[in-house]
């Protein structure tokens, strides 16, 4: 009885090791760059949909957007100015939410 067991517990710490490296192995990091070899955005894929942040930047180099996402579905968005400070959060049901910029 008592091997039963403690095979029982092998095996199932062996199938939580598979798992959890399976799931490491499907989240992928995205970068994509301008011709110019400026980054245009980056983040996360995990089994190809987007999860945690994505930023998004002009042909410059400078921040102009980022996204929250959690399990596929976007959270919200916020835009940035020239300065790169935020100036305004947007929520997928249309909402806007505008921002100080001058730093107050």
């Amino acid at each position: 009885m008592y091997l039963i067991i403690k095979h029982f517990i092998l095996i199932a710490f062996f199938m939580l090791c598979f798992k959890s490296s399976y799931a490491q192995k499907q989240t992928n990091k995205v970068k994509e760059y301008y011709e110019n070899g400026v980054i245009k955005m980056k983040g996360k894929l995990k089994n190809d949909t987007k999860c945690g942040i994505w930023f998004y930047y002009g042909n410059n180099g400078k921040l102009v957007l980022k996204e929250v996402w959690r399990k596929g579905i976007l959270k919200y968005s916020t835009r940035f100015n020239d300065q790169q400070k935020a100036f305004e959060i947007v929520f997928p049901d249309g909402n806007i939410r505008k921002l100080r910029t001058c730093g107050c």
